[in-house]
Order: C-alpha cells, then structure tokens, then sequence
C-alpha cells in the first residue's frame, strides 16, 4: 500500500536521524569527557544525549506501529515487539539474579538494549515461521 510505504519511509528517517544523533553524540560524549576531561553539569549533559538517541528510536517504532495501517503488518508489528520486551527482560532478570550471586560480573544497564535489539530479530523470525512474514521493518 501506497500509505503504508509513506509510514515505512517516515520510519526510517526517524530511526536513521536517531541512529545518526547517537553515533556522533556518543562518540563527542566519549572524547571530550574521557580524553578532554570535561566535567560537572556538561558532562551529565554530554552524557545524556546517546541515551536521549535511543529513546528517539523508540518513539520512532511507537509512531510507526500506530501509524501502520495494514492491520496484520500491525500485529506483526506488535508481536515482534512484545517478544524483543520479553526476551531482554528476561536476559536482565537472569542476569541480574546471577549478578547479585557474583556469579557473573556487572554489565551496565545499557547493554539491555542491545539484547532488546537482538530480540527484534527473534521477534522477527518468530513472525515469519508463524505467520509467513518479517513484518514491514524487515
């Protein structure tokens, strides 16, 4: 469908300018308060930023699920999201309950959305082996 081709391209330039905020973001974050040893108040504003990126990208998977208008693209949508929530929360749990055992060493909370990201592609495949479709973001 012709619109829902629109809301795939307002997706990807959301999640593209998101993505584009938090590699610069990340990198200035890194240089100018690890090796320029910036600090006080522009350092946690520094700091800030990459994760206020992320939180871009989440809006931009929000507002492409609402805006979707094919309903079964929707559920997959949806779906894929509900397993991804599922799958990080459940790596965090275990690991934070094998953490406070010190049986594993600390991970920083972070890397939480990088086992979500992970999750969009079980999501992803979930959906294709059960409903024959990635979905419209893949």
């Amino acid at each position: 469908m012709a619109a829902d081709s629109a809301v795939r391209r307002r997706y990807f330039l959301r999640v593209g300018i998101s993505m584009a905020v938090y590699v610069v973001s990340l990198l200035a974050a890194d240089y100018l308060i690890e090796d320029m040893q910036i600090g006080g108040a522009t350092a946690y504003a520094l700091a800030l930023v990459p994760g206020l990126a992320v939180v871009g990208m989440f809006y931009a998977m929000g507002r492409f699920m609402l805006e979707l208008t094919d309903e079964f693209m929707r559920m997959l949508a949806v779906r894929q999201q509900m397993i991804a929530a599922g799958f990080a929360l459940s790596v965090a749990v275990v690991w934070g309950f094998l953490e406070e055992f010190l049986l594993v060493p600390h991970a920083e909370a972070y890397w939480i959305v990088v086992v979500w990201a992970l999750g969009t592609f079980v999501g992803a495949l979930s959906n294709r082996i059960t409903h024959g479709s990635w979905g419209e973001c893949w």
